[in-house]
């Protein structure tokens, strides 16, 4: 399987479990919600049978009140509290309506309690009624505590059957927290697993396409020498093949024309030849001219531009000073190529009358720099190249990789008034190495 393939089917098992474990989650927290609100219905229910305890707590002692001092104030108590206790037992039985079990203990505890609050209403129309039958009082008040200790143990069958189911509620919530934790851990795991993985593919996809980068570099650069080189082969066959024939040939037209000096088709041949041999020769030395191997960037360079100036009509100028000491061999060649694309370019594209052309040597570096006077070249176009090296011709992408196959830096900008194209190469032992390593990469 491809490595892009595979990185795909990392990545989508990555999403896939992701979105497992979302839903998953999203599942369990809803039942956690769910759980959580039973929880709470508990305790709602627990607080509820203690409120009627409590109230009808307050009803008897409103009674007792009542009976003992005749506050009729205690009457309105006692009533409220009547009115609450039949309302709680009420909003109980509707707590507990999914409760089987609870709901015949609320038939127990609203029987109980409807009977205890009429023991206790009857005492209170006993002191209504002016009678002050102690008696009477103290057998109600027996009943009383009697139906309240029923209603105790209902309430506490109650209680405990509500803590039981509490209790129940609490561990299941328990249960799905812990649930919901081991899922997310578990999706979050397995999905940096996905996603450790994916990234080991995309490492491996860009080492390979480093890898095709660096070997398409290096055969560039490979074909650049080899270009080089037959630059080099063709312009000494041109000067010592052509040329020498050409010579020969000139020299017996010249012996002809010396016999017969009225003959204007040998003068013509003579003068064809001659152009010719210019011709020849200026097509060799701008193949490869013979003072960069001799003399130096220097010389050559200003030969160069001389005959360019004379054959483009561009005014060019130059400040190109000696340098006591020679740069390698590969740096020159870089430099002297650079500086014919850039010239080539002006007379094809720039439409610009005159140039600039320097070459300074700083720190062990050396500087050329290129500059028109032109229209400039498109923004859109400039930087496609400066991004990937596209949208423009072979011309501007051989220099920018003669340069880097050296370890220089290619620099370009161009506006409205012009383009400068800056080379800047150095001078170190690393160029000399790369310089002796390149016939053996070349034969």
């Amino acid at each position: 399987m491809l490595p892009r393939k595979r990185a795909r089917m990392a990545l989508a098992l990555a999403l896939s479990l992701v979105l497992i474990g979302i839903l998953a989650a999203a599942i369990t927290m809803e039942r956690l919600s769910n759980s959580a609100k039973w929880v709470n219905h508990s305790y709602q229910v627990e607080l509820a049978i203690s409120n009627i305890e409590f109230v009808l707590s307050e009803a008897a002692r409103a009674r007792l009140n009542y009976v003992n001092s005749g506050d009729e104030s205690f009457v309105r108590v006692f009533d409220s509290k009547d009115e609450q206790t039949k309302k709680d037992v009420q909003d109980i039985r509707h707590l507990t309506s999914d409760n089987p079990t609870q709901q015949v203990f609320c038939d127990q505890l609203e029987k109980l309690a409807n009977r205890r609050l009429e023991i206790l209403r009857e005492g209170i129309n006993l002191r209504e009624s002016g009678q002050t039958d102690d008696a009477k009082q103290a057998v109600l008040s027996r009943d009383n505590v009697a139906v309240a200790t029923e209603i105790d143990q209902v309430m506490q069958k109650m209680e405990q059957a509500e803590d039981d189911l509490l209790h129940q509620r609490i561990r299941h919530s328990n249960t799905l927290f812990v649930s919901f934790l081991i899922i997310l851990a578990t999706a979050f795991g397995v999905a940096v697993a996905f996603f450790w993985v994916q990234y080991q593919l995309l490492l491996a996809e860009l080492s390979a396409r480093e890898q095709a980068e660096a070997s398409a570099h290096r055969l560039s650069a490979r074909v650049l020498r080899l270009q080089d080189e037959e630059r080099r082969r063709l312009s000494r066959e041109l000067h010592d093949g052509l040329g020498q024939n050409l010579v020969a040939a000139k020299l017996s037209l010249s012996n002809l024309a010396n016999m017969n000096p009225d003959d204007s088709l040998l003068n013509e041949c003579l003068k064809s030849i001659d152009e010719s041999l210019a011709e020849a020769r200026t097509i060799s030395y701008l193949l490869h001219p013979p003072l960069l191997d001799d003399i130096g960037i220097a010389s050559a360079a200003r030969w160069y531009l001389e005959g360019f100036s004379k054959r483009s009509g561009i005014q060019v100028s130059a400040d190109i000073p000696d340098y006591s000491e020679r740069m390698p061999h590969a740096v020159e060649l870089v430099l002297f190529r650079v500086l014919q694309e850039s010239l080539t370019n002006i007379h094809r594209h720039a439409k610009s009358s005159r140039a600039d052309v320097s070459l300074r040597i700083a720190k062990n570096r050396a500087v050329l720099r290129v500059r028109d006077y032109g229209p400039g070249i498109a923004s859109a176009t400039l930087d496609h190249f400066l991004k990937d090296g596209t949208h423009v011709g072979v011309g501007l992408a051989g220099m920018q990789e003669r340069v880097r196959e050296q370890g220089g830096i290619f620099e370009i900008r161009s506006n409205e008034s012009g383009t400068t194209i800056e080379v800047n190469m150095p001078l170190s032992d690393v160029t000399r190495a790369t310089e002796e390593q390149a016939p053996s990469t070349m034969n």
